[in-house]
This record gives structure tokens, sequence and C-alpha cells, in this order.
């Protein structure tokens, strides 16, 4: 190894200890000012990026380390300044020679972050939009002008405020998703994913169509513990797309189960996506209330995608899996169940409404110390430097893209644009809720295209849900509704990032993936126009009201099922499945008349074929 690799090294250990201990104890403790805590976090998270992430523009690694160290030194120096001088930076607003050069090298410094992590095409947008607060004077568009700021507003209220680069988003980032980040990479770490994967094949593998239905449930339990698409179907997908291709799935249909069950993991509480914690702070409600809200919608997008796996799997004659490749559930628990603890934990303290930082320090403390109860999840401080590390690691492009999003949102606050667009949705929109709705839906796809989930979230929660508040949607919905299209935006094509890490595993075509997987989740797409519509699958409203809506859309992804594979006892014609999509639709709906009518209709579809038609056989091919 040569010294430059050493000096790295030992650099990167520093950093992650520095980073990892700050987290857990500022989690026990409680934060330090916004400024103090967002910018020492940014301090550690930002070297490490540079050190971590290569720039891809320089063949030589070398030269690749040397330009990774440079950068980690700039962003210690700006940062440094800006935590000694903080006080006189909020202060006043008028800045002197040296903040502006600082702050400009800051903001530099970001957006290199966010081209290392997210890409060339993120970057682009965020320079436009510090070249809008500039230029603002000059814009042809009358409705878009504005009066331009100069570079010392734009250093002072972009870098140097808490409404830009270290807004709500860095802040959230710093306190909260860190230490949930910490838990989960001590749970996979200590066993705890691979045991809630052969928790899965136990339950699942029995059942017809069991390596599919094991990629669901393995993915819903995934997510409580990752919180994130990408690393929830590098993880499951490694395991159950072989085993699908294996058992006779298409390799399409295999990635595009596993990347539509792992995108719905970061709806899956406990632990939930990143965005989550941040909609907590714009809603000012507890994490349990969000959970809460969120339980109901979660579940029902694992009942469709596993009764389209289900359907899918009887109409393709495949079979549970082998009684002797089945993992044994009590040696299983036996051996890591324990692991489980640190949920319940985390599940506990929420509910007696601890704050969120403190829960999740406990929960990782439990997890260190109930890991040590067994031998298959003990920790050596190798492994528990390699947890740290990969939580680490994992907040890199999160802090990247969170600093990186709080440009815009400082330049929409800053120029009154954000006011200004509301605005024009509204006109756009003539005050019709579903025109609304359909137009967040397009904005959350397209942005959801390049970003990650939680910037495509924080970009249009800064934009829409007022317009959607305005129109009678309580503000929970709103934001949900945004934070489901941002997950679903994973799967979307041309640009899906869940399908095309799916698709490489599986070896298969990866905008192909994504189309299979937008089909799979039709019904899906559904949801969030009824919990808009009728709240009531939030848990909002009377229990009879709540009972019924649950049960009508149950009935309504049950039918959607049978339509969309052409499946029930036997192949269905164009007619019938017509019928069970539309019922499925109409149950789906919230109207009681509406959801009564959609029940007839697939009763009345399904009847014939329930007692006039003998069972078939499967189809051969799968």
């Amino acid at each position: 190894m040569s010294a430059l690799e050493s000096a790295k090294r030992i650099t990167v250990i520093a950093l992650v200890l520095t980073g990892s201990i700050f987290a857990l104890y500022t989690g026990a403790t409680g934060p330090f000012e916004a400024p103090v805590q967002r910018g020492f976090f940014v301090l550690v998270l930002l070297p490490l990026t540079f050190l971590l992430v290569p720039s891809k523009l320089l063949k030589n690694d070398i030269a690749e380390t040397i330009l990774g160290f440079v950068l980690a030194a700039a962003s210690v120096v700006v940062l440094a300044w800006m935590l000694v001088h903080f006080e006189r930076l909020h202060a006043e607003f008028f800045l002197m020679p040296a903040d502006i050069v600082l702050g400009t090298l800051g903001m530099v410094l970001v957006l290199e972050a966010v081209r290392r992590t997210v890409g060339l095409a993120i970057t682009v947008v965020l320079v436009l939009c510090l070249e809008y607060a500039y230029l603002g004077d000059r814009i042809p568009i009358e409705q878009l002008r504005h009066g331009g700021l100069d570079a010392e507003t734009i250093v002072s209220l972009i870098f140097y405020s808490t409404d830009g680069v270290f807004g709500t988003p860095i802040g959230v980032s710093a306190t909260f998703i860190v230490v949930i980040i910490l838990l989960g990479a001590f749970l996979t770490a200590t066993g705890g994913a691979e045991m809630f994967m052969n928790v899965a094949r136990a339950l699942a593998g029995r059942f017809v169509g069991g390596p599919a239905k094991i990629a669901v449930i393995g993915s819903a339990l995934m997510g409580m513990i990752t919180g994130a698409t990408v690393a929830n179907i590098a993880t499951t997908g490694s395991v159950t797309i072989p085993m699908m291709k294996k058992a006779g799935y298409d390799a399409r249909f295999a990635a595009a189960v596993e990347a539509l069950a792992s995108s719905g993991g970061q709806l899956m509480p406990p632990i939930m996506g990143a965005a989550a914690f941040i909609m907590i702070e714009y809603l000012g409600i507890s994490y349990g209330q969000l959970v809460l809200h969120a339980t109901v919608p979660a579940v029902l997008y694992f009942l469709s995608v596993l009764m389209i796996v289900h359907v899918r799997s009887v109409k393709r004659g495949f079979t549970a899996i082998p009684r002797s490749e089945m993992p044994d559930l009590k040696e299983e628990l036996k051996a890591r169940g324990h692991m489980i603890i640190p949920i319940v934990v985390l599940v506990v303290m929420l509910a007696q409404r601890f704050g969120i930082m403190f829960v999740a320090f406990c929960a990782v403390a439990s997890a260190i110390v109930v890991a040590m109860l067994r031998p298959a999840t003990r920790l050596n401080v190798r492994s528990a430097y390699g947890a740290l590390r990969d939580a680490m690691e994992a907040m890199c492009p999160l802090v990247a893209i969170c600093a990186g999003a709080g440009i815009p949102i400082g330049v929409l606050t800053a120029t009154g644009l954000s006011l200004k667009l509301t605005y024009l949705i509204e006109v756009v929109a003539g005050g019709s809720l579903f025109l609304t709705l359909m137009l967040t839906m397009i904005a959350c796809i397209i942005l959801g295209m390049g970003l990650p989930t939680v910037a495509a979230y924080i970009v249009l929660a800064t934009l829409v849900p007022a317009s959607l508040i305005s129109l009678g949607v309580p503000a929970v919905a709103a934001h949900l509704f945004i934070f489901y299209f941002a997950i679903l935006s994973a799967i979307t094509p041309p640009v899906c990032t869940g399908a095309y890490v799916a698709a490489g595993i599986a070896k298969a075509d990866p905008v192909q993936t994504g189309f299979v997987a937008m089909r799979l989740g039709l019904v899906v797409f559904l949801l969030p126009f009824a919990f808009v519509y009728d709240p009531s699958l939030l848990m909002i409203g009377s229990a009879p009201d709540i009972v019924l809506h649950i049960a009508t859309c149950a009935i309504g992804i049950v039918y959607w099922a049978f339509g969309l594979e052409g499946w029930f006892r036997g192949p269905l014609p164009a007619l019938p499945r017509a019928a069970l999509l539309l019922a499925g639709a109409m149950l789906i709906w919230p109207s009681v008349w509406i959801s009564l009518a959609g029940l007839a209709i697939g009763a009345v579809t399904l009847a014939p074929a329930a007692v006039a038609w003998p069972r078939a056989g499967p189809a051969r091919s799968p």
C-alpha cells in the first residue's frame, strides 16, 4: 500500500468514526444549535464524499486521490470558517470579502458533490437556479421576472442561512436520518437482513409461487431496515431474483417484481424512507402519527403486488419451494430472532412519544447489546467498524443531494418564485383537484427520473401542498401523495433507477423491466388518488368509514389482479378482464355507491367462472 493510499485509508477511518460518534452522541444528548449541528455534520460528510466517490473525470488513480484530498481539505476550510463565525454570519446581513469567497467556494463544492453522487443533469439544474437568482431582472417572461440578487445576497441566503444549503433537508439528515441509517447498518451487520429474508422464505416459500412471494415479503421486511429502494433491491434482489429465475419466472418479470416491491419498502413503517423524516418537519407532527397515517396504504401496496404474483404463479403453474430447501424457522429465530428487539424498542418508544433522535439512539444501542447474545450475530471490532462505514457511505449521497436541494429551495424563497409557481399551478388546473393531482403526479415522476426520492419530494413539497391544501386536501394526504409518486418514479421509464438495478441483477433489459413493473403496479397508481379524495385510508375519519374503504380497496385489488392477469380458475376472455379491471378501479375509488356498483360488476363477472368453468390446468410456458 502506497503512502497516499494509506493516508486516504486513515483519513476515511477518522471521518467515519467522527461522524458516527457525533451522530450517536447528539442522538443521546440532543442536537446542538442548528448551524453547528448541520455545519459540523457536513464538515465530516462532504470530505468523506470526495474521498469515497470518484470524480470520473480522471483516469489516473493517484490523480483522483489527490483531487479528492484537495476538495476534502477545501471543504474543511470552508465549513470550519462557517462554524467559527456562525454567530456573526447569522446576525449580520452584510458579509466580508472572505465570507463571500468562501461561501461561493462552498456552493461549488456542494455542486461537485451532487455531480459525483447524483449526476450532471441535476447539477446543471442547480446551476440554472443560481443563474436565475442572479439574472432575475433579465428574465423575458414577466411572470417569472424578479429584481435579481447580487453575489453577496446569494451567498448569504443560499449558503450561510438555514433556509438554503443548511436548511431543513440537511437538518433532518444531520439529526434523525443518520441515526436511523446507523440502526439499519447494525441490523444488517448482525444478520438482521438475513433473518428477515429467511423468515420471508419460511413464511411464503411453502405457497404457490413461493420465490416471487418471498421477494415481496422480503422487500417489505427489508424496507423496515433500509428505507431505501436501491439498497433494498441490492440486498433482497441478489437473493430473490436468481431464485425466481431458477423457478421459471421470466427475467423481466422477476426484476419487475423486485423493483416494485422494493420501491414500496420506503412506505413500510416503522422505518420509512428518508423523505418521511423530512415530511414530519414540514407537517409538524410526530413520527408515530405519520406511521399511523402511512400504514394502510403500505399494506394495500404490498397486497396488490402479492395478488399479482399469486395469480401469475397459479396461471403459469409455478409451485412452492421444496421443503428441503426451506430454512428452519425455529432455528433461524433461535439464532437471530433476538435482533427483532431493536425494532420493538423503536416502535414502543415512538408510541411513547420520545424524540426520534433519542429513540433511534436507543434502538442502535440495543442492537449492539443484543447482538452479543448469540454467536451468529456477535460483533467484533472489524464488523462494528464495517457497520459504521456502511452507514456513513450511505449518508454521502444523501447529504450531497439534501445540501444541493437547499439551493433551489433557497432560490424559491429568496426570489418569491415559490408563490408564483403555486399560483401558476392553480391557474393551469383551474381550481380542479383532479387536474392539480395529475400535474403533481407527472411532476413527481419526471423529477424522480433523475433524483432520489428524498430530493424529488423536497422540491415538490415546497411548491405543491399549498395548492392541494387550498382545495381542501388534508396536509398529510397532500404530502403523502407527493411521497408516493416520488417513490413510484423508481419504476417509471425511461429513467427508472429501481428497475435498472433489478434488471442488472436479472440480466434483463432495464427499460422493458420498467414497463413490466409499471404494468404490475398500475393499481398502485390509483391508491394515492383514493386517499386524497377520502383520507379514511390514512386513518382519518370515523371507524365505519375507515373499515369500509379499506375493505373495498382490498376487494378491488383482488379483482384487478384477476383482470390484469386474465385468470380465474382458467383463462378469462377480453370482456370479463375489462369488466374486472373496471370493477377493481370502482372499488378503490372512494364512493360508496360506485364501490357497490364495482362489487356487483365483479361478482357478476366471476360468478359464471366460479360455477360453470372447470378448474383449468396451468399454462405450460412460464
